[in-house]
């Protein structure tokens, strides 16, 4: 069947016609080229119902959330390659822990067996020491943490693959709060869970820098806008995954308070003040931020791999903006715009675009 619009023209009844058996469709109705007499013409035509135009569910979505569906579509093939075969993560706890904190492997090891499995990898076993006292932490991590001298900071990664810290930090708890002893609360697992996964993620992104080499920590730190909303999606994708809500990974993340709603304005600080090494966020619009910026990038611009492959060239350019476009096929300015645009802020209201910031080290 031919349409009016496919080369038939002066379609109606009684008009000449050249080939019988012919039909067009023209408004909704079908007309057949027949022969009357010696002749041949267009018939009456017969009214056709067409079938009504259909839209798939994430046509139908807009703004934030066709962002979360895009990425949950991306998370989702990439789950279908994780793989059985990798080194789980090694948790070390301070005797007397509640045993939540040594349970709290499955995000973790959801994230690393999909990560291996999409192609990225840790060269070194992933550990997490967890403790109350400064004694026992550097006690237990100064065999593990390549000669350093631990604990250094309340919490940190040392050698790119141990995660060492006080558990009041890891939870977000008073520096007097001690654990030895203490059951947690059905909110203090979720945090916990949450931030071994978020610091795997970090083991997994700072190796992807280094490449094939065993991290060192010589090269500069990655942008921390960048750095910390990578590993808060991954985070957030592997703990809603591994958990028996089966809630969204925004969701999740909400209800977990793990982040801020969606921003409906901008912070005090935005992304381009977060362009060095620099992590104190201020508050928890500004962490957040991290992640919905991230989120925007991975949805619009490469998916998640493309978070891995900027890592991965800024490990070998040392030239984050050169990176930044090679890898999403945006450039910065044209991505803070769209960034903007994506929170609804008006022109008049948006930050002046400064100089991009220059690599820093630690």
């Amino acid at each position: 069947m031919l349409s009016v619009e496919a080369g038939v023209s002066a379609v109606k009844t009684g008009a000449p016609c050249s080939k019988a058996g012919q039909t067009v469709l023209l408004s909704e109705k079908k007309f057949t080229c027949v022969k009357v007499g010696k002749k041949l013409e267009w018939d009456k035509g017969v009214i056709v119902q067409l079938p009504k135009k259909t839209s798939s569910p994430t046509s139908q979505l807009s703004g934030h959330d066709l962002v979360i569906s895009q990425i949950e579509s991306n998370w989702k093939l990439w789950r279908s390659k994780s793989s059985n075969t990798f080194t789980p993560i090694k948790l070390i706890v301070q005797p007397g822990y509640d045993p939540a904190w040594s349970g709290a492997s499955k995000g973790a090891d959801l994230l690393i067996s999909t990560f291996n499995a999409n192609g990225y990898s840790l060269l070194q076993e992933p550990i997490a020491v967890f403790g109350d006292t400064e004694e026992w932490l550097a006690s237990t991590g100064r065999p593990i943490a390549c000669g350093r001298s631990v604990p250094e900071q309340p919490l940190g990664i040392y050698c790119g693959h141990v995660n060492l810290g006080y558990g009041y930090f890891v939870l977000n708890a008073t520096q007097d709060e001690k654990f030895i002893g203490k059951t947690l609360t059905p909110s203090q697992i979720n945090t916990l869970n949450y931030m071994v996964v978020h610091d795997v993620a970090t083991m997994y992104e700072l190796q992807a820098q280094y490449a094939s080499i065993p991290y060192d920590g010589t090269k500069n730190q990655i942008p921390a806008w960048i750095r910390e909303g990578f590993v808060q999606l991954f985070a957030a994708l592997a703990v809603s995954d591994s958990n028996a809500q089966k809630k969204s990974y925004y969701d999740f993340a909400i209800s977990s308070n793990m982040l801020e709603s969606f921003p409906k304005a901008l912070c005090t600080k935005t992304l381009q003040d977060f362009e060095s090494k620099d992590r104190k966020w201020g508050g928890s619009c500004m962490s957040s931020q991290n992640f919905y910026g991230v989120e925007l990038l991975a949805a619009r611009h490469g998916g998640l791999d493309a978070l891995f492959k900027f890592v991965s060239l800024y490990g070998v350019s040392d030239d984050w903006t050169s990176s930044f476009k090679s890898a999403f096929g945006i450039s910065r300015e044209d991505f803070y715009a769209e960034w903007y645009d994506y929170l609804k802020i008006p022109q008049g209201s948006r930050p002046a675009l400064t100089p991009p910031a220059p690599p820093a080290h630690n």
